[in-house]
């Protein structure tokens, strides 16, 4: 919320602020896919989902849209193709969330690129190896 007030505060766009908040938001809903592939969908439980994903319950992660090289991507076609303050906010929000996941999330340093999660079969053990420790009671 506060990146969206300081894009617009620079910007005055309020389209491109719209832009960031929601890509910050929206990059979340490839964690259904986790949970479904994990658990299912048919007693799908919202406390459930948020259980799972702080407490890294999960063997694979797929994390199909947390990548860097999409967020590349984003930035090129912002760039090259709509250089608009909505293209500019809404790659700026991506990349904010997924640099903010990189920084705060117990994971191996590579983790957030799509090509590291492909090579290593999107095996959690790999990924998120202090985690899982924890989670198995080891230091």
């Amino acid at each position: 919320m506060a990146g969206s007030a300081l894009f617009y505060f620079f910007s005055r766009s309020l389209p491109g602020a719209l832009a960031f908040f929601l890509s910050g938001i929206f990059i979340d809903l490839d964690h259904l896919f986790e949970y479904a592939f994990a658990f299912g969908l048919r007693d799908f439980s919202v406390r459930r989902f948020f259980s799972a994903a702080h407490g890294h319950e999960y063997r694979r992660y797929f994390l199909l849209v947390h990548s860097w090289e999409i967020a590349l991507l984003f930035w090129a076609a912002a760039a090259f193709l709509a250089p608009t303050a909505w293209a500019v906010g809404f790659s700026l929000g991506f990349t904010l969330h997924i640099l903010a996941d990189q920084i705060y999330n117990p994971c191996a340093p590579l983790t957030y690129f799509l090509w590291f999660r492909i090579r290593h079969r999107f095996d959690g053990d790999i990924l998120f190896p202090p985690e899982v420790r924890k989670r198995r009671g080891r230091p």
